[in-house]
């Protein structure tokens, strides 16, 4: 596929390079662009092979290689396939989270372009690039990742490539400052290997090739924190850890496919792909009872097909097209399996006080299914001052998914006793389901002039979601429901200006000046349309108070009774248990119309500089900023249905001066307005007048934790200084610097005044610091030693205090709202203790290293490798318990895109390759 690359300036004096029997000139090409404003880094399969990456994975490599891409802590796998392979939200660049995973120019995310479901097999590519920035109009996201497929050849060759760890190739990182923080044993890499074997060459000479592919790849790791549970289904709800057990996450992938290409006439090549995958998926470092793992899916049966065609019917003109079918299934039926499994009916639990689950998954489900079909196509002119190219892509995806709840509740307990209780309207016997079609069109010109050269492009996006007729069966707390089609749910129409300025400082072809500026709208909108689906505007789940008097652990109460009965208190929404799907009405301002889609403006300025042969300098200012907010707003209540309150922080010496300093700023409910709510979801901007410097629309979690940065909130500003060098004798250095800040303001009111808690949230350069270095050099004997280096702030920290009753009464003037009449309550508030990103935990700090040793076999080229990652046997911690009681601060994994709650020790991969 022809994409916007590389320009360059080739000197025509070439220099000579060497004299023997015959004479060799060489030329050695400029590392500086100097018409292109795009940004693309680009990981070829040789880099991958000869640098340290792990499972040569494409999300883990660009973490570990890119400055400024930012995401999972992997240490030579130990963050599993799943994160490794580059889901959506779990890379950053520059504050945006945005992005899009390309295979042959075609997605292969799940329709709603955020969670990845076909596991890309990097076998089958031969290059990998990321584009960051630059105006291009041919992308819809302003992070995008394109793995460029191998087409095989009229020489057969082939690859088979094995490594392999155990806990016995990993030093342990326990010290006692984790000690000191509870724990017992840190993570430990039971099992892992990665093998891939490839094969390609001729079927008809000149005419028809082929290129297969294969890979095995298994990775198992102890859990830091929990046990196997003894007591799963106790009619206490005992958490009994089996400390003989520890808790272990573990995947498993199998994958074989190929693709055959075939020259059909002299400008018509057609290639044909296919791919089939089985995986797995039993936990993801969750500080979570085993049973109770949120991330537990079996991916299989996944395929991938593919097909293209390529006509370059002139020296001018080429003629691209392109179509994919990505079939996805991630099904997790009750109870479970194996020693993940519960049992059938054991009720979900969670402790408020530490946040730990246990006893049962929060839901189960028999049927998910993400299928993505996606077509594309372009026209690419090229003149002596044009390359002008032209296309489309649209896409269809089919979402559907089913969910069990154990019971239809959720329990939740405060220091082992009942406090509240979840009650669900389920869906367990039939799919909800929505369809997804977004269609691009791009138009895009290079227009080069005496050391000028403009990129000029724009960008029609429209995107239509439906909603298709459904019923639904009754279940426990709802009767049977059925839904006409929404045709319509979601339509919006955008124009997206793309422009790019180059600009050949001196006319040598040294030094370049470039801009670019791009407006992108907002891709992941599955969720906006499963919003409006019929079964989810209405009530789907409400808490009540549970006081148990007797301590049975048996609520006694009707739950069919939604007001106050027996031990339970008034549900807190009193439109659940009714078929009511407007209980939320979302506004066409969000959901219809030119325009009005989330949108992003992207901005870079860059110089690049070539400072010697083989060696350049890139230094750049990079701002982006968002807009079309949403809103929630429950019409049947205002700010004056509120009661302020304030609260006194515990003592406790992690706190800003060990605690004790008054919180105020907090709300309650007016007693006579609690269950009311007529949700109106609507545009943010009529909230927002007189409001200066509001950077987000999206309101505050209860806890007061700022809102996600990174998709259509805040605004930032970064610099980057990456230098590239490329050496004569193979050897290659790259790395560079990127820090910056993100300014998230939320200070509007909508309903409770509460939200203007800690709303101006300034993410500072300290916590964006990242640096990364990596490079290879050729030894004699063919030996050669590579490696990287990266440094990377840590992660912000929060404490979520969940405040009982007693101790807000007496500010408050009366118990809480949810209490309803009871004089003594089990119900509590969530306040923050400590501002968003004011705390952070330390700095991440890695070096991974590889040895190489190759040796000519009779045409065949054997490699052994040595790699050794987390070289310095760090153990920072990546995430910690958020929830302030006991164990607040203690690792955990529970948000923040971390697969694991403490860097993995230093890990060793024996391995080896063959290639011929």
């Amino acid at each position: 596929m022809l994409t916007a690359g590389f320009t360059a300036n080739i000197d025509a004096e070439m220099a000579v390079g060497g004299i023997e029997e015959t004479i060799t000139v060489t030329g050695a090409s400029p590392l500086v662009d100097v018409q292109n404003t795009v940004a693309q880094q680009s990981l070829t399969t040789e880099q991958l092979e000869t640098l340290p990456t792990g499972l040569k994975a494409v999300a883990s490599s660009l973490i570990s290689l890119v400055p400024g891409v930012t995401g999972t802590s992997d240490v030579g796998g130990t963050s599993g396939l799943y994160r490794a392979n580059g889901q959506s939200g779990a890379l950053f660049f520059h504050g945006k989270s945005d992005s899009e995973m390309l295979f042959d120019g075609m997605g292969i995310a799940d329709p709603n372009g955020v969670s990845i479901i076909y596991m890309v097999n990097t076998a089958f590519s031969s290059e990998t690039v990321l584009e960051t920035s630059g105006g291009n109009a041919e992308s819809k996201a302003t992070l995008v990742m394109n793995l460029i497929p191998e087409e095989g050849g009229n020489q057969f060759s082939g690859m088979f490539d094995a490594r392999y760890s155990n806990d016995g190739l990993q030093a342990d990182n326990l010290d006692q400052g984790l000690m000191d923080q509870g724990v017992t044993f840190t993570n430990e890499m039971l099992k892992f290997y990665n093998v891939d074997a490839t094969l390609g060459g001729p079927i008809a000479e000149d005419r028809v090739w082929f290129f297969a592919a294969s890979r095995a790849a298994r990775n198992k790791n102890t859990v830091p924190g929990p046990f196997f549970n003894t007591s799963i289904g106790s009619p206490t709800f005992e958490y009994t850890p089996d400390e003989s057990r520890k808790a272990y996450r573990t995947e498993w992938m199998r994958s074989v496919g190929g693709r055959i290409t075939w020259q059909a006439s002299e400008r018509n090549k057609i290639g044909v792909f296919a791919d089939f995958q089985s995986f797995f998926n039993r936990g993801r470092g969750e500080f979570y009872s085993p049973e109770a793992f949120v991330h537990q899916y079996n991916l299989s049966p996944e395929q991938l097909y593919q097909t293209t065609w390529t006509s370059p019917v002139s020296s001018r003109l080429l003629l691209e097209a392109g179509f994919s079918n990505m079939r996805g299934r991630w099904p997790y039926p009750s109870p479970g399996d194996g020693e993940f499994a519960s049992v059938p009916d054991a009720v979900h639990l969670r402790e408020l006080t530490t946040g730990f689950r246990w006893n049962a998954r929060q839901y189960y489900s028999d049927h998910i299914k993400k299928h993505r079909y996606s077509e594309r196509g372009s026209l690419s002119y090229v003149t002596g001052s044009h390359a002008f190219k032209a296309g489309f892509q649209l896409e269809h995806g089919i979402s559907e998914f089913q969910q069990e709840i154990h019971g239809d509740v959720w329990y939740h307990l405060r220091n082992g006793l009942p406090s509240r209780i979840t009650q669900h309207a389920t869906f367990a016997d039939d799919p909800r389901k929505e369809h997804l079609t977004p269609l691009g069109i791009f138009v895009q010109d290079q227009w080069t002039l005496p050391r000028m050269t403009l990129n000029l492009g724009v960008r029609f996006d429209r995107f239509n979601g439906r909603v298709p007729a459904q019923s639904f069966r009754a279940t426990r707390f709802v009767p049977a429901r059925e839904y006409a089609e929404i045709a319509d749910a979601v339509r919006f129409t955008d124009i997206n200006p793309r422009i790019g300025v180059a600009y050949d400082l001196a006319g040598s072809g040294r030094t370049a000046l470039k801009f670019a500026l791009g407006r992108y709208v907002e891709t992941a909108l599955s969720g906006l349309v499963t919003n409006l689906n019929p079964l989810v505007t209405s009530v789907n789940n409400v808490t009540r108070t549970w006081n148990d008097d007797n301590l049975n652990f048996t609520p006694d109460c009707d739950l069919a009774n939604f007001g106050q009965n027996g031990e339970c208190g008034p549900i807190s929404d009193l439109n659940f248990g009714q078929n009511r799907p407007g209980a939320t009405i979302y506004d066409d301002s969000i959901t219809q119309g030119f325009g009005n889609r989330n949108y992003t403006w992207d901005m870079s300025a860059e110089v690049v500089h070539e400072l010697a042969a083989g060696v350049s300098l890139t230094a750049g200012y990079y701002r982006n900023w968002a807009g079309n907010w949403r809103a929630r707003d429950n019409i049947l209540v205002g700010p004056e249905d509120f009661d302020p309150y304030c609260v006194t922080a515990p003592m406790h010496p992690q706190l800003p001066g060990g605690g004790g300093y008054e919180i105020c700023g907090l709300y309650d409910i007016k007693p006579e307005k609690f269950g009311q709510n007529q949700t109106v979801a609507t545009e943010a901007g009529q909230f927002i007048s007189g409001a200066a410097g509001v950077t987000c629309g999206e309101q505050r979690t209860s806890s007061g934790r700022a809102p996600f940065a990174g998709r259509n909130c805040g605004t930032s500003d970064f610099f980057g200084v990456n230098i590239d060098t490329r050496f004569l004798n193979g050897a290659q250095l790259g790395g560079g610097f990127d820090t910056g800040r993100t300014v998230i303001n939320t200070c509007f009111t909508i309903d409770s005044p509460q939200a203007l808690l800690n709303c101006d949230t300034r993410i500072p350069f300290s916590a964006h610091h990242n640096f990364k270095m990596f490079g290879s050099y050729p030894l004699p004997y063919d030996i050669s030693f590579s490696g990287s280096f990266r440094t990377v702030a840590g992660r912000p920290i929060d404490a979520d205090w969940r405040v009982p009753n007693d101790l807000i009464a007496p500010s408050l003037g009366r118990n809480l709202a949810a209490c309803g009449t009871r004089t003594e309550c089990t119900s509590t508030a969530a306040v923050p203790l400590i501002a968003p990103y004011t705390q952070f935990l330390d700095r991440r700090n890695v070096l991974d290293l590889r040895f190489s040793k190759a040796v000519d076999a009779g045409g065949a080229r054997v490699t052994f490798n040595l790699d050794i990652y987390n070289m310095f046997n760090g153990n920072q911690v990546l995430g910690v318990n958020e929830r302030f009681g006991s164990r607040w601060l203690v690792p955990a994994s529970l948000q923040n895109n971390e697969v694991d709650s403490i860097l993995a020790g230093r890990l060793i991969h024996v391995g080896g390759s063959l290639e011929f």
